[in-house]
């Protein structure tokens, strides 16, 4: 009998163990689903220069369920991962914890990023840069706009991206810019 108690404890405890692991690197909530997935960063702001710029394509963010992220590129000569590790949401905060970067200066880092999703198209970004990838002191901020990679019609995918732009800039000129 004693075995018996003894060995359902174990389990128990087990079961609670695995359960308060998991949901650790794990994500909830409805906020929390809306970010997951493949994402492609399409414009950026720099406090220290004006309006929003126009990104080359080809820059991703893959948001993971199991609370991990990663960056990359890519380019001709194939896919570059920028920057990976694991990310916290909290309310409007979202924190990657970064192990690999090829800015050095970020390894190891927690980086806060304020974020705010628009529709369950569009992700905003926002955080702030003491030093650059080449270790130049910058002290900005930087706002990122990403769009969720969908399979779906690049046609419409642009009409969206132009009314979410309309939302935060005046300048046609520059969301022609973006869009193309």
């Amino acid at each position: 009998m004693k075995a018996t108690v003894g060995y359902l404890l174990f389990i128990c405890m087990l079961a609670f163990a695995t359960g308060c692991g998991s949901s650790q690197r794990g994500v909830s909530g409805k906020k929390a689903e809306l970010v997951l997935g493949l994402w492609e960063v399409k414009a950026i702001h720099n406090s220290n220069e004006s309006g929003y710029k126009e990104t080359p394509p080809g820059m991703f963010k893959m948001v993971l369920p199991d609370g991990k992220f990663m960056n990359f590129i890519s380019t001709d000569e194939g896919a570059i991962i920028t920057v990976d590790g694991t990310y916290r949401l909290e309310g409007d905060l979202y924190t990657e914890e970064i192990v690999n970067s090829f800015n050095k200066s970020q390894e190891g880092k927690h980086n806060p990023l304020q974020i705010k999703l628009s529709q369950e198209n569009f992700m905003y970004l926002r955080w702030f840069q003491p030093i650059d990838e080449f270790g130049v002191v910058q002290n900005r901020w930087i706002e990122e706009i990403w769009q969720r990679v969908r399979i779906e019609d690049l046609e419409v995918s642009n009409v969206d991206l132009q009314q979410e732009l309309r939302s935060l800039l005046n300048n046609e000129e520059v969301i022609r810019q973006v869009v193309e």
